[in-house]
């Protein structure tokens, strides 16, 4: 009987070990063609003609509406009561080509002599973006640019000053999508009121 029982056991273990090497095996083919399948979908996009090429994430039929909050800038003695708020718009052109909107404005106060005095100061502008969805094969990330020109309107009742100039705009940003319609973003440069400002994104 004790004959038997090693010869059993060693059955046993030879269809375990068999079975662990298939499925090592089996593993190993799986990770293997993952891998391929991610490089040659890596090298497909780029062997792809720039104008046909995109990542997903942007196109000519995209709609955005962001919401954002921005670092202030400097306000000298003021003490900052509203932070830069943003509301934007953007619609694609083309694939990688949008035209937007955007108005942001900040407040802060400085109190003298038992006074209170309030400085305003809000921008309104208009852009153009370009978005690096045909030269960056990630459909989450949304990678842009963006310039434009816009209106800074200051009103500071301290000093009686009221003044609208024209202004340029620059914009350097990126969106991560958690899903088709709602992403997050960060965004630098300048608008005469914050040089960073981040938040969060619709599309539609």
């Amino acid at each position: 009987m004790l004959s038997i029982d090693v010869v059993d056991l060693q059955r046993i273990n030879i269809i375990i070990m068999k079975r662990i090497v298939l499925s090592m095996t089996a593993l190993a083919l799986v990770l293997s063609g993952s891998v391929n399948a991610n490089a040659q979908k890596k090298g497909g996009f780029y062997s792809q003609p720039y104008k046909t090429r995109n990542s997903g994430s942007f196109n000519k039929s995209t709609s955005l509406l962001s919401i954002g909050i921005g670092v202030p800038d400097n306000y000298g003695n003021y003490k900052v009561s509203l932070p830069p708020v943003y509301v934007k718009y953007e619609h694609g052109i083309t694939d990688e080509i949008g035209i937007g909107l955007l108005g942001g404005l900040g407040m802060s106060n400085y109190k003298s002599g038992g006074n209170r005095y309030n400085y305003l100061e809000t921008t309104i502008g208009a852009l153009g973006y370009y978005h690096f969805n045909k030269l960056i094969p990630v459909s989450k990330l949304d990678v842009y640019l963006g310039a434009g020109i816009g209106l800074n309107i200051r009103d500071d009742n301290y000093s009686n000053y009221n003044n609208t100039s024209v202004i340029g705009l620059g914009k350097a940003g990126a969106r991560y999508y958690f899903n088709p319609k709602f992403s997050v973003y960060a965004e630098a440069g300048y608008d005469n009121l914050s040089v960073l400002n981040a938040g969060i994104t619709l599309r539609f």
